[in-house]
């Protein structure tokens, strides 16, 4: 009986090859749990509240920060469509594009309400009413009949 059990346990050249790289593979991952799993201290340093306010116009910041975008809204004009009140609405100097009430402009900035004569906007908790532009005054044209 104790030959049969020396025999099964009769190593080839693979076979310890085998088992030396299956216990390559268990230490590399008991190493690397351990590595990866353990919390690292923060290394980050403290920013005075005035270096964030002037780095606030950021595009990653805005991104990953918690607070409502700065966004420079105008007014085109406003309209009754099929499905309510549409205002017609340039952000950032981009082209104009219309918004249904209610719909999010950027994160954090809301179209609240179309009114008649501008726009209700919501940034967070604070609520601003923008106007409608006005176009400027057409010169007089010439009369075309005699």
């Amino acid at each position: 009986m104790l030959a049969t059990m020396l025999r099964a346990a009769d190593f080839s050249a693979p076979r310890l090859v085998q088992y030396t790289a299956l216990l390559a593979a268990l230490a590399g991952v008991v190493t690397w749990s351990s590595l990866l799993l353990t919390p690292a201290e923060s290394q980050t340093p403290a920013v005075a509240p005035q270096v964030l306010a002037a780095r606030s116009d950021s595009p990653a910041l805005q991104w990953f920060a918690n607070q409502p975008s700065t966004v420079e809204i105008k007014v085109s004009g406003v309209m009754a469509g099929a499905r309510g009140a549409v205002a017609i609405l340039r952000l950032n100097d981009g082209p104009p594009r219309s918004f249904l009430a209610g719909e999010q402009l950027t994160p954090g900035v809301r179209l609240a309400a179309v009114e008649a004569d501008g726009v209700l906007i919501e940034r967070g908790a604070e609520q601003s009413r923008i106007k409608v532009s006005k176009l400027a005054d057409s010169p007089p044209l010439p009369r075309l009949t005699r």
